[in-house]
């Protein structure tokens, strides 16, 4: 599993938008005044946190972007799924017949660590991360 920039991103724009949250939508200008990483991945970021129910997007005059869930119920792993996909690796196929025992091993070690992240990432939830 590898983790890029877009996670780190997608994690300060839901922490952005709980931060400056009222009654009202939090704009994308909003957002961006607070964020250290280029304006044209912002919209990118958005629109795969709305694809993943992260976010909920407000159309029209004085819409914006709210939380479509709490802090604490928005687990790091869906996180990184809404701006990677899926979190399984793509099993390595061996280049001949007399590797494949060697393949298997290294990609049953893969999935073993990516189990191990998974679990890890599900068990820890933005609140806990807007704390810090």
């Amino acid at each position: 599993m590898k983790l890029t920039r877009s996670v780190g991103y997608a994690v300060g724009v839901l922490l952005r938008v709980d931060n400056l949250s009222n009654s009202e939508p939090v704009t994308a200008t909003a957002i961006a005044e607070g964020c250290d990483f280029p304006p044209r991945f912002l919209y990118r970021v958005l629109r795969r946190l709305v694809d993943a129910e992260l976010l909920h997007g407000v159309p029209g005059p004085g819409g914006g972007y709210r939380l479509a869930k709490s802090l604490r119920d928005i687990t790091l792993l869906e996180v990184v799924e809404s701006v990677e996909g899926l979190t399984r690796p793509e099993p390595l196929k061996p280049a001949s017949r007399k590797h494949r025992g060697a393949i298997r091993f290294v990609n049953d070690l893969a999935l073993d660590e990516t189990n191990r992240m998974v679990t890890r990432l599900s068990r820890v939830n933005l609140a806990k991360l807007s704390r810090m």
